[in-house]
């Protein structure tokens, strides 16, 4: 089955997938002005124009409101009665931005390449810049557009210093047309270097301190060059010379801080290089709220939330001791606080934007909306998407709100975005518009008493087809109720069976996870089916390398 795998996936490492083009594909639109009429239009949060009409020009927001007279050219989009918001933008992520390729066949460093290894192989590269890294063909930003994404501050991969993001907007035929801001931001991690120096926290933490200390020197020894040139020339440090725009508050900086002793490992790192840094990608945020909003700086939120931990059923209550129940109760209690870590930002007054880096495609809906229930009210959710990240990003002037002369970023729903059963069907970038059809409806999260799917009535053989781009796959799927929930392989005649991981049942919905080894590379794939009587309908997330469309149908016994 890891062959069968390799061979489905194969498509997904290669530069980019051959597409046949219908006339239409290759034929310039007949006008570039549209209409929206008839929408809901939340221009910004907490404000709503019901019945009102947008036109489009160029790319740009050329009116919006009441009783506005459509252009004879216009192209009247289908979005009647339908709800239209400012193009969400991720505060951070890679989107844009190719996974590279692990290097196996590098020799292990010995002697003083360990001791004082080169900035690339330390993790060091402060003066990579996202916008020379850019693809169109990055599968992420098709999969995070159709949620609603229109931009995004991309980054580097990998690293201690990873470099500095850009702004793009996702849409374009050329990574230079999706470059909105170059040079943006600086991303810093505690990522060690592994079999390098600094292949520790502590060696982390003391290379940060070196390196801006070392950055300063430089700047020292440029100034008394300018005023005395008979002096030593300054030697050219391409990595320095970029910390310097931190220290010199030309760029600002961003620490990838998802937990909480990376929160004070950062502060730390804040009072002893004198520099401001903004936190980034955080998940336990939570547990120092006071800390963070004595910073007056804006925080990024991780939508990677962890996995939904269910309250347990009274009769399966009943059968544990109190400290399994004690230890549930903590469980669930912080499991409660990550999820509500927006909402508690909220209320506390912390301004935040949302980060989607190591968030997959197929969960930030989800994700959202659980943040939402537990309590981060929508007008606050919303400005996380727009207002707030286009601020912080200097970018307010162009994107966050339906405004006349911003760029045309929209987002267009059936339904208000955070109500239940809501679907994107539109969603305009840069004034290029895709249009999406509505998700078929889930039968939801219910028990078999109550309309969902019982172990029973999924056990048993399916066939299945995948979806990927230039080429279909197809085997077999066996299900097997094991008397508490579900266990089962994945098959092909040619190429052998392959164990589920982590299967669970929830209502109708099946889940589970399995291992593969592609290119000497090993990856997750992650399934989501929802069943009906005798067919299924899904998707497998591949990592950062997209989600793809998957269904069944039950093979008779």
């Amino acid at each position: 089955m890891n062959k069968l795998l390799c061979t489905l996936f194969a498509c997904l490492l290669v530069v980019s997938v051959i597409k046949a083009q219908s006339v239409d594909d290759l034929l310039e639109p007949v006008t570039h002005t549209y209409a929206l009429k008839n929408v809901t239009i939340v221009p910004k949060p907490g404000a709503m124009i019901k019945g009102g009409t947008i036109v489009i020009k160029d790319g740009l927001i050329h009116t919006v409101g009441k009783d506005v007279t459509i252009p004879a050219n216009a192209k009247v989009l289908e979005a009647d009665s339908m709800y239209v918001y400012a193009g969400f933008i991720d505060a951070l992520s890679n989107i844009g931005i190719p996974q590279p390729k692990p290097d196996n066949n590098r020799e292990r460093p010995r002697g003083e390449t360990r001791a004082n290894p080169p900035y690339e192989m330390a993790g060091i590269m402060p003066h990579a810049e996202a916008a020379d890294m850019i693809s169109t063909e990055d599968k992420d930003i098709e999969a995070f557009r159709k949620l609603g994404i229109t931009a995004v501050q991309t980054a580097p991969y990998g690293g201690m210093l990873r470099g500095q993001t850009a702004v793009i907007i996702l849409a374009g035929d050329k990574a230079s047309d999706m470059i909105l801001v170059e040079e943006k931001a600086m991303v810093g991690t505690f990522e060690d270097a592994g079999q390098v120096f600094p292949a520790t926290i502590m060696g982390v933490m003391t290379k940060y301190r070196e390196l801006f200390g070392q950055a300063r020197q430089i700047m020292a020894h440029q100034a008394a060059y300018e005023v005395n040139p008979a002096m030593v020339r300054p030697e050219s440090d391409e990595a320095l010379e970029s910390l310097a725009e931190v220290i010199e508050e030309e760029m600002m900086m961003l620490i990838v801080a998802p937990e909480i002793k990376d929160l004070y490992r950062a502060m730390t790192l804040e009072r002893d290089m004198n520099v401001n840094l903004i936190m980034a990608n955080v998940r336990e945020g939570w547990r120092m709220v006071d800390q963070l909003k004595a910073t007056g700086e804006p925080i990024l939120v991780s939508t990677d939330l962890p996995k939904e931990i269910k309250e347990e059923k009274d009769e399966e209550a009943k059968d544990m001791d109190d400290e399994a129940k004690a230890l549930m109760k903590r469980k669930k209690e912080t499991y409660d606080n990550f999820v509500g870590q927006a909402a508690t930002f909220a209320e506390a007054g912390i301004p935040f934007a949302f980060s989607t880096m190591g968030t997959k495609a197929s969960d930030l809906r989800g994700n959202l909306k659980r943040m939402v229930d537990a309590g981060l009210p929508h007008e606050k959710a919303l400005a996380a998407l727009t207002t707030t990240p286009a601020e912080m990003l200097g970018v307010s002037n162009v994107l966050g709100t339906v405004e006349k002369g911003k760029i045309a970023n929209l987002v267009i729903s059936d339904k208000p975005y955070f109500e239940e059963g809501s679907n994107v069907r539109m969603v305009i970038a840069d004034g290029h518009v895709f249009e999406f059809e509505a998700k078929k409806k889930k039968s939801g999260k219910k028990s078999a008493e109550e309309g969902g799917a019982s172990p029973e009535a999924i056990a048993g053989k399916w066939s299945y087809t995948i979806e990927v781009p230039g080429q279909t796959t197809t085997g077999t799927m066996e299900l097997t109720n094991n008397g508490t929930g579900i266990e089962g392989t994945i098959s092909s005649d040619q190429m052998g069976t392959t164990k589920m991981k982590d299967a669970e049942l929830d209502g109708s919905t099946l889940t589970f996870s399995m291992s593969v080894d592609i290119q000497g590379q090993s990856m997750n794939l992650d399934y989501s089916l929802d069943f009906s009587t005798d067919t299924f309908e899904g998707n497998v997330s591949v990592g950062s390398y997209g989600t793809f469309d998957i269904s069944g149908t039950k093979i008779p016994e």
